[in-house]
């Protein structure tokens, strides 16, 4: 279980127990034995299709997952499978800002794993994603139940999510959930959170 408090972590700063948490995090995700990953997905996957956003939705942005992080491409699969119009995030360290491509398209790797489409291919256009796109998956190390995320530290999607029109839905191992996590002014907090054993709407009294 990855604890959002415990022992001196009420004196450090924000981005210390951040920082922590994600070290944490990452050692939890790593255990993870294959099989018991592979399930979780399946079971996520399951519940993402039967969102409302996303079955009565026509475009979905997903992460492709990389590493230990919960396997998001036979989702991507999936949504392709049911007609969606699918897009994909690209990191551009030149503005530090997140773009969408569509997918199926190239990709590239990075150093550190990350699958992402490369700068030439044709993007969406953001006035456009924010008028036309349903619902966007995003990954992370954790969520809490108020639906705020702990990433990687780079805040890319903090930045592309702020002021958007269509709901963030988090998608994560159960165990990824917890009460309470640090959150900072700029921290844009998911509408839902989907994990193998139950979907959260946050701010709602309801979950199953």
């Amino acid at each position: 279980m990855i604890r959002s408090k415990g022992g001196d972590e009420a004196a450090r700063s924000p981005t210390a127990r951040k920082e922590a948490l994600r070290e944490q995090a990452r050692r939890r995700l790593a255990a993870v034995p294959a099989e018991v990953a592979a399930l979780a997905a399946e079971r996520v996957a399951a519940r993402v299709l039967e969102l409302p956003e996303i079955a009565g939705g026509r475009r979905v942005a997903t992460c492709l997952s990389f590493g230990t992080e919960l396997d998001s491409w036979r989702l991507a699969a999936l949504l392709l499978g049911a007609g969606k119009e699918l897009y994909v995030p690209r990191a551009d360290p030149r503005d530090r800002q997140l773009h969408l491509h569509r997918y199926p398209c190239e990709l590239v790797t990075l150093a550190f794993g990350l699958k992402q489409p490369p700068r030439h291919l044709p993007e969406l256009d953001p006035a456009e994603a924010d008028a036309t796109l349903d619902a966007c998956l995003v990954l992370g190390l954790a969520f809490d139940r108020r639906g705020y995320r702990l990433g990687h530290g780079s805040g890319y999607f903090d930045r592309f999510l702020a002021g958007r029109p269509f709901p963030a839905i988090a998608i994560c191992h159960d165990f990824q959930l917890v009460d309470r996590l640090p959150a900072a002014a700029h921290d844009v907090p998911m509408a839902i959170v989907v994990t193998d054993h139950r979907t959260l709407r946050v701010g709602a009294d309801s979950q199953r």
